[in-house]
């Protein structure tokens, strides 16, 4: 039973790890190359403050492939732990420090806030693009000069003093295994960032939604996951010559897919769909869903069916394609019926003409044989007769 349980963490695990990776990048793909360790998705930012009598760090997650910071954490107070944190310290041993500061109540709330916002003013998309080249080459020479005045604006602070160091991680695995989680939350993105960032781009154009507001991507991929109760991640099967392009397809038609299971989520929905069996061998036959729609921007492109057991399969094109349907089996059969008739019919065409070639045989003998019987006779009549 303890294996099974074991077991089962471990799936769980997996599937979480892969969820929260995919809210840093753009494509399955990536995500598989994440978890593979190919590459690495992300970095952390850690900034210790000494801001007139009180201490703290802040904690920047930031996407590396999405460009955006994923969480952010402030913890400002008077707690003694603060000066035993350094920055070239281990992540998780910061992490544990601020969620000990976190149970004791050792810091300010409300100053740990208006920092974190602050923080997330500083660091725009545009800026971000700025800095990290630079993190990739472990430089963050310019991360207390930007978050300087910023923070001494949002606190009414003199004096203040940064330090700052950069660490290339996976943000899934930090996410997953933050020891501050729930004791201490991120700080969300002020409501006026859009605005910010609209300001320090172009006058008058926002993309980014506001706070709370999903995207008109994200409002339409909610609008299909909102019916069913589980949601499988799959692989589109596509079919250049014989399949659907992306405009004739109609709801309900059926459209094949594959279970991706090269990744441990991949072997949990293989195993979910019946696809392996007692030898652990992994069927091959592609999944069948009816087409329910699909949500999409110029970019990527979700397609959502109805699967198994109301399972909802959902995979991603970065552009249109024609999606493979499965062969219709009335017409094969219609074709293996129409073959063995035309055989049958050439059997029964040809037995007549047999018939009449063994007909005509057998009257040619009887007739040599009736002609040589009555030259006999005559035979033996002339040489009586002499």
């Amino acid at each position: 039973m303890s294996e099974l349980s074991s077991k089962a963490d471990q799936l769980k695990r997996q599937a979480d790890l892969i969820g929260l990776t995919r809210e840093a990048v753009f494509t399955d793909e990536q995500a598989k190359e994440v978890l593979q360790g190919k590459i690495t998705d992300g970095y952390l930012v850690k900034v210790k403050i000494d801001l007139d009598s009180l201490n703290g760090m802040v904690l920047i997650l930031v996407s590396s492939i999405r460009k955006h910071i994923m969480e952010l954490y402030a913890v400002v107070g008077t707690s003694p732990t603060f000066r035993r944190i350094r920055t070239f310290a281990d992540h998780v041993q910061i992490s544990t420090d601020l969620g000990d500061i976190g149970k004791t109540g050792g810091y300010d709330p409300a100053i740990s806030e208006n920092i974190g916002r602050a923080v997330h003013r500083a660091f725009t998309k545009e800026k971000l693009e700025e800095l990290l080249p630079l993190w990739q080459k472990k430089d963050p020479s310019h991360i207390a000069e930007i978050l300087e005045m910023p923070i001494l604006a949002a606190t009414k602070g003199r004096n203040i003093k940064l330090q700052a160091e950069v660490d290339k991680l996976s943000t899934a695995k930090f996410r997953y295994e933050n020891p501050m989680k729930g004791v201490i939350l991120p700080i969300p993105k002020p409501e006026d960032e859009s605005a910010s960032a609209q300001d320090a781009s172009v006058p008058g154009i926002s993309t980014e939604p506001a706070k709370g507001e999903l995207s008109s991507l994200e409002r339409q991929i909610a609008q299909y996951r909102s019916s069913f109760p589980k949601e499988l991640n799959m692989k589109t099967v596509i079919s250049p010559i014989n399949g659907v392009e992306f405009d004739n397809l109609m709801e309900g038609m059926e459209i094949l897919f594959r279970v991706p299971t090269e990744t441990p989520e991949g072997l949990t929905n293989a195993q979910i769909l019946g696809l392996i069996d007692e030898e652990g061998k992994i069927s091959k036959e592609p999944v069948v869903g009816r087409f329910l729609g699909i949500a999409g921007n110029k970019t990527e492109y979700h397609i959502f069916a109805e699967g198994p057991n109301q399972y909802l399969l959902h995979s991603v094109e970065e552009h249109p394609v024609k999606v493979a349907i499965p062969k219709p089996s009335s017409m094969t059969g219609a074709a293996n019926k129409g073959s063995a008739a035309q055989g049958a019919k050439k059997k029964v065409g040809n037995a007549p003409a047999q018939d009449s070639k063994s007909s005509g045989a057998n009257l040619f003998i009887l007739m040599g044989a009736f002609v040589t019987i009555v030259l006999f006779g005559v035979l033996i009549f002339v040489m009586v007769i002499l």
